[in-house]
Protein backbone atom coordinates (compact mmCIF):
# COMPACT_ATOMS: atom_id res chain seq x y z
CA UNK A 1 0.00 0.00 0.00
CA UNK A 2 1.47 3.20 -0.88
CA UNK A 3 2.33 5.29 2.73
CA UNK A 4 0.27 7.88 1.97
CA UNK A 5 -2.89 5.97 1.43
CA UNK A 6 -1.47 3.52 4.20
CA UNK A 7 -1.40 6.84 6.87
CA UNK A 8 -5.06 7.87 6.19
CA UNK A 9 -6.59 4.44 6.13
CA UNK A 10 -4.51 4.09 9.66
CA UNK A 11 -5.56 7.34 11.13
CA UNK A 12 -8.88 6.65 10.35
CA UNK A 13 -8.38 3.31 12.07
CA UNK A 14 -7.46 4.76 14.73
CA UNK A 15 -10.57 7.09 15.01
CA UNK A 16 -12.82 3.97 14.86
CA UNK A 17 -11.09 2.48 17.72
CA UNK A 18 -11.11 5.63 20.37
CA UNK A 19 -14.92 5.20 19.27
CA UNK A 20 -15.35 1.76 20.09
CA UNK A 21 -12.63 0.84 22.91
CA UNK A 22 -14.69 2.59 25.72
CA UNK A 23 -12.14 1.13 28.72
CA UNK A 24 -9.45 2.30 26.58
CA UNK A 25 -10.51 6.13 25.98
CA UNK A 26 -11.73 6.28 29.48
CA UNK A 27 -8.04 5.27 30.92
CA UNK A 28 -6.54 7.81 28.15
CA UNK A 29 -8.92 10.57 29.56
CA UNK A 30 -8.44 10.24 33.12
CA UNK A 31 -4.51 9.85 32.37
CA UNK A 32 -4.65 13.36 30.65
CA UNK A 33 -6.63 15.31 33.03
CA UNK A 34 -4.01 14.13 35.88
CA UNK A 35 -1.22 14.98 34.29
CA UNK A 36 -2.44 18.07 32.43
CA UNK A 37 -5.03 19.66 35.62
CA UNK A 38 -6.73 22.50 34.66
CA UNK A 39 -7.06 22.16 31.22
CA UNK A 40 -10.83 22.01 29.33
CA UNK A 41 -12.23 19.16 28.87
CA UNK A 42 -12.53 19.79 25.34
CA UNK A 43 -8.52 19.82 25.08
CA UNK A 44 -8.46 16.58 26.51
CA UNK A 45 -10.52 14.92 24.22
CA UNK A 46 -9.00 16.50 21.62
CA UNK A 47 -5.78 14.93 22.83
CA UNK A 48 -6.92 11.82 23.73
CA UNK A 49 -8.38 11.34 20.37
CA UNK A 50 -5.94 12.18 18.46
CA UNK A 51 -2.90 10.13 20.83
CA UNK A 52 -5.17 7.00 18.77
CA UNK A 53 -5.14 8.12 15.44
CA UNK A 54 -1.57 8.95 15.86
CA UNK A 55 -0.72 5.26 17.67
CA UNK A 56 -2.35 4.19 14.37
CA UNK A 57 -0.65 6.31 11.98
CA UNK A 58 2.72 4.85 13.87
CA UNK A 59 1.56 1.83 13.63
CA UNK A 60 1.71 1.53 9.93
CA UNK A 61 5.24 2.81 9.46
CA UNK A 62 5.74 0.08 11.79
CA UNK A 63 4.40 -2.42 9.86
CA UNK A 64 6.61 -1.14 6.94
CA UNK A 65 9.83 -1.96 8.80
CA UNK A 66 9.25 -5.65 7.74
CA UNK A 67 10.09 -5.14 4.48
CA UNK A 68 11.53 -1.51 4.44
CA UNK A 69 15.17 -0.68 3.42
CA UNK A 70 18.01 0.71 5.26
CA UNK A 71 17.49 3.75 2.78
CA UNK A 72 13.98 4.02 3.07
CA UNK A 73 14.40 3.91 6.69
CA UNK A 74 17.01 6.70 6.78
CA UNK A 75 14.96 9.02 4.04
CA UNK A 76 12.19 8.98 6.71
CA UNK A 77 13.47 10.54 9.65
CA UNK A 78 16.01 13.40 10.45
CA UNK A 79 17.49 13.83 13.79
CA UNK A 80 18.69 16.40 15.85
CA UNK A 81 21.22 16.23 18.50
CA UNK A 82 22.88 13.48 17.16
CA UNK A 83 26.45 14.79 18.75
CA UNK A 84 25.26 13.57 22.27
CA UNK A 85 24.48 9.59 21.59
CA UNK A 86 27.99 9.63 19.31
CA UNK A 87 30.11 11.13 22.05
CA UNK A 88 29.04 8.76 24.46
CA UNK A 89 29.27 5.93 21.97
CA UNK A 90 32.79 6.74 21.55
CA UNK A 91 33.62 6.37 24.90
CA UNK A 92 33.47 2.93 24.75
CA UNK A 93 31.31 2.22 27.56
CA UNK A 94 28.11 1.50 26.25
CA UNK A 95 25.33 3.48 25.94
CA UNK A 96 21.79 2.83 27.41
CA UNK A 97 19.03 4.35 24.90
CA UNK A 98 16.56 6.27 27.38
CA UNK A 99 13.10 6.06 25.87
CA UNK A 100 8.98 5.18 25.83
CA UNK A 101 6.54 4.41 24.32
CA UNK A 102 6.50 7.76 22.24
CA UNK A 103 5.83 8.21 18.45
CA UNK A 104 6.76 4.68 16.61
CA UNK A 105 9.62 3.70 18.73
CA UNK A 106 10.60 0.54 16.42
CA UNK A 107 11.71 3.13 13.53
CA UNK A 108 13.74 4.78 16.00
CA UNK A 109 15.75 1.48 16.57
CA UNK A 110 15.63 0.82 13.00
CA UNK A 111 17.33 4.46 12.37
CA UNK A 112 19.74 4.37 15.23
CA UNK A 113 21.16 0.67 13.67
CA UNK A 114 20.63 1.64 10.49
CA UNK A 115 23.50 4.41 11.11
CA UNK A 116 26.07 2.57 12.41
CA UNK A 117 25.24 2.07 16.17
CA UNK A 118 25.34 -1.39 17.48
CA UNK A 119 22.03 -1.66 19.05
CA UNK A 120 20.65 -4.38 21.18
CA UNK A 121 16.58 -4.21 22.24
CA UNK A 122 15.34 -5.66 25.76
CA UNK A 123 11.61 -6.94 25.34
CA UNK A 124 8.85 -9.19 26.92
CA UNK A 125 6.74 -11.65 25.76
CA UNK A 126 3.54 -10.52 24.02
CA UNK A 127 0.43 -12.49 24.83
CA UNK A 128 0.51 -12.55 20.66
CA UNK A 129 3.33 -15.39 19.71
CA UNK A 130 2.51 -14.38 16.35
CA UNK A 131 3.10 -11.05 16.50
CA UNK A 132 5.84 -11.28 19.19
CA UNK A 133 7.58 -13.42 16.57
CA UNK A 134 7.49 -10.98 13.77
CA UNK A 135 8.78 -7.81 15.66
CA UNK A 136 11.73 -9.82 16.38
CA UNK A 137 12.48 -10.95 13.11
CA UNK A 138 11.61 -7.36 11.82
CA UNK A 139 13.96 -6.34 14.01
CA UNK A 140 16.49 -8.74 13.71
CA UNK A 141 16.51 -7.59 9.83
CA UNK A 142 17.56 -4.20 10.54
CA UNK A 143 20.41 -5.66 12.60
CA UNK A 144 19.01 -5.20 16.45
CA UNK A 145 19.11 -8.83 18.65
CA UNK A 146 16.32 -9.14 20.81
CA UNK A 147 16.78 -9.51 24.40
CA UNK A 148 14.09 -11.43 26.53
CA UNK A 149 13.22 -9.89 29.94
CA UNK A 150 13.79 -12.85 31.76
CA UNK A 151 17.63 -13.04 30.97
CA UNK A 152 18.46 -9.20 30.09
CA UNK A 153 20.50 -8.93 33.17
CA UNK A 154 23.47 -10.94 32.22
CA UNK A 155 22.99 -10.21 28.78
CA UNK A 156 22.68 -6.72 28.95
CA UNK A 157 25.64 -6.29 31.06
CA UNK A 158 27.69 -8.05 27.91
CA UNK A 159 26.22 -5.59 25.34
CA UNK A 160 27.66 -2.36 27.59
CA UNK A 161 30.79 -4.58 27.97
CA UNK A 162 31.29 -4.62 25.03
CA UNK A 163 30.87 -0.39 23.96
CA UNK A 164 27.74 -1.40 22.30
CA UNK A 165 23.93 0.14 22.56
CA UNK A 166 21.40 -1.13 24.51
CA UNK A 167 17.63 0.28 24.37
CA UNK A 168 15.42 0.43 27.18
CA UNK A 169 11.74 1.66 27.85
CA UNK A 170 11.16 2.92 30.90
CA UNK A 171 7.82 4.53 31.29
CA UNK A 172 4.77 1.79 31.35
CA UNK A 173 3.89 0.47 34.95
CA UNK A 174 4.88 -3.01 34.75
CA UNK A 175 6.36 -5.77 37.51
CA UNK A 176 9.90 -5.22 37.75
CA UNK A 177 11.51 -4.09 40.43
CA UNK A 178 11.16 -0.38 40.47
CA UNK A 179 10.62 2.83 42.92
CA UNK A 180 8.29 6.02 42.54
CA UNK A 181 9.33 9.17 40.50
CA UNK A 182 7.76 11.71 39.61
CA UNK A 183 5.80 11.53 36.05
CA UNK A 184 3.59 14.63 34.96
CA UNK A 185 3.71 15.71 38.55
CA UNK A 186 2.52 12.35 39.98
CA UNK A 187 4.57 9.68 41.73
CA UNK A 188 4.59 6.34 39.14
CA UNK A 189 6.00 3.40 39.95
CA UNK A 190 9.70 3.30 37.33
CA UNK A 191 11.97 0.42 36.19
CA UNK A 192 14.75 0.94 38.35
CA UNK A 193 16.66 -1.12 35.39
CA UNK A 194 18.12 1.46 33.00
CA UNK A 195 19.84 2.98 36.37
CA UNK A 196 20.81 -0.25 37.63
CA UNK A 197 22.75 -0.67 34.78
CA UNK A 198 24.34 2.60 33.85
CA UNK A 199 26.18 2.98 37.58
CA UNK A 200 27.15 -0.73 37.76
CA UNK A 201 28.44 -0.69 34.28
CA UNK A 202 29.18 3.09 33.70
CA UNK A 203 27.54 3.01 30.82
CA UNK A 204 25.96 6.53 30.00
CA UNK A 205 22.37 7.37 29.59
CA UNK A 206 21.18 9.01 26.50
CA UNK A 207 17.53 9.98 26.51
CA UNK A 208 15.86 9.81 22.56
CA UNK A 209 12.99 9.59 21.77
CA UNK A 210 11.16 9.84 17.80
CA UNK A 211 7.81 11.99 16.69
CA UNK A 212 5.60 11.90 13.51
CA UNK A 213 6.02 15.67 12.05
CA UNK A 214 2.99 16.79 10.68
CA UNK A 215 3.93 16.17 6.78
CA UNK A 216 4.64 12.67 7.89
CA UNK A 217 8.35 12.52 8.40
CA UNK A 218 9.87 11.75 11.48
CA UNK A 219 12.45 13.40 13.89
CA UNK A 220 14.49 11.92 16.28
CA UNK A 221 15.42 14.36 19.04
CA UNK A 222 18.64 13.06 21.38
CA UNK A 223 19.15 14.92 24.87
CA UNK A 224 22.19 14.93 26.66
CA UNK A 225 23.57 12.23 28.83
CA UNK A 226 22.28 12.39 31.97
CA UNK A 227 24.27 13.19 34.93
CA UNK A 228 25.22 10.58 37.53
CA UNK A 229 23.69 10.90 40.83
CA UNK A 230 26.33 12.31 43.63
CA UNK A 231 28.99 9.86 45.20
CA UNK A 232 27.81 10.35 48.84
CA UNK A 233 24.55 8.70 48.68
CA UNK A 234 23.61 4.70 49.10
CA UNK A 235 24.06 2.36 45.57
CA UNK A 236 19.96 2.49 46.27
CA UNK A 237 19.54 6.02 46.55
CA UNK A 238 21.79 6.68 43.50
CA UNK A 239 19.17 4.56 41.99
CA UNK A 240 16.58 5.82 43.02
CA UNK A 241 17.68 9.44 42.20
CA UNK A 242 18.77 8.66 38.52
CA UNK A 243 15.25 6.67 37.89
CA UNK A 244 13.95 9.64 38.63
CA UNK A 245 16.38 11.81 36.33
CA UNK A 246 15.10 9.09 34.04
CA UNK A 247 11.46 9.35 34.31
CA UNK A 248 12.01 13.65 34.25
CA UNK A 249 13.66 13.37 30.63
CA UNK A 250 11.18 10.76 29.42
CA UNK A 251 8.31 12.90 30.05
CA UNK A 252 10.44 15.86 28.76
CA UNK A 253 9.92 13.66 25.59
CA UNK A 254 6.69 12.97 25.47
CA UNK A 255 5.96 16.69 26.17
CA UNK A 256 7.70 17.69 22.57
CA UNK A 257 4.13 15.85 20.78
CA UNK A 258 2.19 15.01 23.71
CA UNK A 259 -0.46 13.22 21.89
CA UNK A 260 2.31 10.69 20.41
CA UNK A 261 2.08 8.76 23.66
CA UNK A 262 0.36 5.94 24.75
CA UNK A 263 -1.89 7.70 26.98
CA UNK A 264 -4.60 4.85 27.38
CA UNK A 265 -1.43 2.72 29.41
CA UNK A 266 -2.67 2.26 32.99
CA UNK A 267 0.61 4.47 34.07
CA UNK A 268 -0.50 4.94 37.71
CA UNK A 269 -1.59 1.62 38.25
CA UNK A 270 0.00 0.69 41.29
CA UNK A 271 0.39 3.37 44.47
CA UNK A 272 2.74 4.20 46.95
CA UNK A 273 2.90 2.27 50.15
CA UNK A 274 1.44 -1.11 48.01
CA UNK A 275 4.92 -2.84 48.04
CA UNK A 276 8.52 -2.99 49.38
CA UNK A 277 9.73 -1.16 46.85
CA UNK A 278 7.55 1.88 46.72
CA UNK A 279 7.97 2.20 50.71
CA UNK A 280 11.17 4.08 49.50
CA UNK A 281 10.53 7.98 48.81
CA UNK A 282 10.54 9.66 45.42
CA UNK A 283 13.99 11.44 44.68
CA UNK A 284 13.46 14.94 45.07
CA UNK A 285 14.88 16.62 41.36
CA UNK A 286 14.45 19.09 39.58
CA UNK A 287 11.99 19.33 36.61
CA UNK A 288 14.23 19.28 33.39
CA UNK A 289 13.11 22.34 30.92
CA UNK A 290 10.46 21.54 28.40
CA UNK A 291 10.93 21.36 24.52
CA UNK A 292 8.48 21.74 21.73
CA UNK A 293 4.67 22.09 22.19
CA UNK A 294 2.82 21.18 25.61
CA UNK A 295 -0.51 21.74 26.66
Amino acid sequence: MPRRAGLRLFAFLGRIAFALYRKDRARALRNLALAFPGSDPMIVTAMAKGSFTALARNVFDALRLVHASRETVLGLCTIEGEEHLAAAYREGRGVIGLTGHIGCWELLGAYVSSKGYKLNVIYRDMRDKRLGDMLVAMRRRHGIPSIPRGGSAVSGYKVLKRGEMLAMLIDQDIDVDGTFVPFFGVPAHTPRGAAAFALRSGAAIVPLAIHMEHDGSHRITVLPALAPPPEGLSEEGRIDELTARCGAAVESLIRIHPQQWVWFHDRWRKREGESRESSRPAPRVARQPESGAGV
